[in-house]
């Protein structure tokens, strides 16, 4: 029989585990800032008071190095502790990219999954220029110094670069996606890498997704495997004094309207996508 209370008992008494529940939403880069975001992993892992953690995701992904440095940060977090993903709108490119560090993934039905797959790209204004008089001088040491430039086109051996470049970065996607689905082979991964995106309910039958659900599913998931009851935190990146301040300037109305204007692009070719497939599939 026990009597009386330890400290970790009425630590655990005030304080009760609970699941960490991490929002990973909008534009890697841009809304998203991946620095903070990740520090907010490495937090969680040395935080005994969250044994569970969810990754609440609606990311239309971003960079690619941001995307895999978020990645490998919430690699490291679910190494330590139960981590789910729960995708409840969009987990594309880079956002489906951070999910593949959880086990399981749920979706909802109508989610938007997967778009595996790089692209780069780039205006090109040099007839612009042209039109209105302006030319560009570039002086440059080393012979792709001054490659994928936006005033000029690119020369063969260039694109012969870029095209190893994007191949490279999309080989690393594959292997990603490859170590956090272990069902499917890498074959099949590379198979299902044409940037394509699904609905959540065709990536669970392609094996994209584990499980259909909503948030509360992926937390329920997660309470029971570390074996607490079903409680939540929302944890989110912590800021200095500065930041909170420089959030109420124009710093931050001007990188709202980029922000905004970033994340509506991307949306909306997700949108055509999905209903240039739902049109075919009539």
């Amino acid at each position: 029989m026990k009597i009386g209370w330890s400290v970790m008992d009425f630590e655990q008494y005030l304080f009760p585990p609970r699941v960490a529940v991490v929002e990973v939403a909008g534009q890697i880069g841009a809304r998203l800032n991946p620095r903070e975001l990740a520090r907010t992993f490495n937090s969680i892992a040395e935080n005994p008071r969250y044994p569970a953690v969810v990754l609440d995701i609606d990311s239309p992904g971003g960079g690619a190095a941001a995307s895999e440095a978020l990645y490998m940060a919430a690699k490291r977090l679910s190494d330590k502790k139960p981590m789910a993903a729960a995708i409840r709108g969009v987990g594309a490119s880079g956002g489906y990219m951070i999910a593949c560090a959880a086990n399981p993934i749920f979706a909802l039905p109508t989610s938007v999954v997967g778009s595996i797959g790089v692209i780069w790209t780039a205006p090109m204004i040099s007839e612009a220029l042209d039109r209105v008089g302006v030319k560009m001088r570039t002086r440059a040491a080393g012979e792709y110094k001054d490659m994928g430039s936006l005033f000029r086109d690119t020369t063969p051996e260039e694109d012969e670069k870029l095209d190893a470049l994007i191949h490279s970065v999309y080989e690393r996607f594959v292997d990603i996606v490859a170590e956090g689905r272990p069902e499917l082979d890498r074959d099949r991964v590379a198979e299902l890498a044409s940037g394509e995106i699904h609905t959540g309910a065709e990536a669970h039958e392609l094996g994209l997704v584990d499980r259909l659900g909503d948030l509360s599913d992926a937390v329920e998931w997660a309470a029971d495997a570390a074996g607490i009851e079903k409680r939540t935190t929302l944890v989110r990146p912590k800021r200095g004094l500065l930041q909170m301040l420089m959030t109420q300037g124009a710093d931050s109305v001007a990188n709202a309207f980029v922000d905004a204007f970033v994340d509506r692009l991307e949306a909306s070719r997700v949108e055509r996508l999905l209903e240039a497939r739902l049109r075919l599939n009539r």
